[in-house]
């Protein structure tokens, strides 16, 4: 019960009380696993349990516990965002930002990774949360810019970006009323050309040397693309050099012939009849 004081940062002593706790859901008796639970869910509905996060993250190494600590940031990120006071936004924004660049940049294993992708899951709740107030307009340009420094960051803002728009455009009114949802559209839609450009960097640096770029991120880039082809603007793919680029370069490798073909899929499956900028 020790866990559930939140008035005080965790010791290391209690971040092994966690994992003990967190352990038995997996591997406990049926009692046991009913406690855990019943603990779990306690500390996760308490209002301050996000201040643990930090701690946990840097001193527990399971994997289950971590997670567990995400799942806590982001149930004070969907159901407390607005009353936890604007200095503590910036400072779990600029937390979880910074634990993701550094996540992303260093490169890890299968674990780890898994463990980058609930982080981006987190970020992207972060900026539906922020955008739906106005705020953190700059996260796209940011992230596009910040791509460029290395190839780990740059797959890994491309697998963001993704994620944003599956959030908004595939899931968006299913869990969002519809004038958020075409908030966020209109939001994606008017900073696209950050996207676009990011895209067309990475294309054009293979094609000029295809040792400049690793064929993982080539093969991020065209995945993350062919999601945004169901909605952006129709001059992005008819009036620029993207289709003979895709056509040229990317159709003929037998290793980029999937991701490219899920591309020009959505290509042939547009209305050309819509309007360019409807953010479809």
């Amino acid at each position: 019960r020790i866990l559930l004081d939140v008035s005080q940062p965790y010791t290391p002593e209690k971040v092994q009380a966690l994992d003990q706790v967190v352990a038995a859901m997996y591997t406990g008796t049926q009692e046991q696993r009913r406690v855990s639970d019943e603990v779990l869910r306690t500390l996760k509905s308490n209002e301050g349990s996000w201040r643990l996060v930090d701690g946990i993250l840097s001193m527990s190494q399971d994997p289950n516990t971590k997670f567990y600590a995400l799942q806590l940031l982001k149930e004070a990120i969907n159901t407390r965002w607005n009353t936890i006071g604007k200095e503590n936004q910036e400072g779990i924004k600029s937390y979880v930002v910074s634990l993701n660049i550094e996540l992303a940049q260093r490169g890890a294993d299968q674990q780890s990774r898994h463990f980058l992708m609930k982080l981006n899951e987190t970020l992207v709740c972060l900026v539906k949360q922020e955008w739906r107030l106005n705020a953190w307009e700059s996260f796209i340009p940011d992230l596009c810019t910040s791509a460029k420094s290395s190839q780990n960051l740059c797959e890994n803002n491309l697998k963001i970006l993704q994620m944003l728009s599956e959030e908004v455009f595939d899931f968006g009114p299913e869990t969002m009323t519809s004038s958020r949802v075409l908030k966020m559209k209109q939001t994606m839609s008017a900073q696209f050309a950050c996207i676009f450009d990011l895209c067309m960097f990475l294309f054009k640096s293979y094609v000029a040397d295809k040792s400049s770029v690793r064929e993982s991120l080539i093969k991020t880039t065209l995945n993350t693309l062919s999601h945004f082809l169901k909605w952006i603007p129709l001059g992005y793919v008819f009036e620029t050099d993207l289709l003979p680029t895709l056509l040229g370069h990317f159709w003929d490798p037998l290793c980029f012939r999937i991701e490219c073909a899920r591309c020009l899929n959505e290509v042939a499956c547009l209305k050309i009849g819509d309007d360019p900028d409807s953010g479809k």
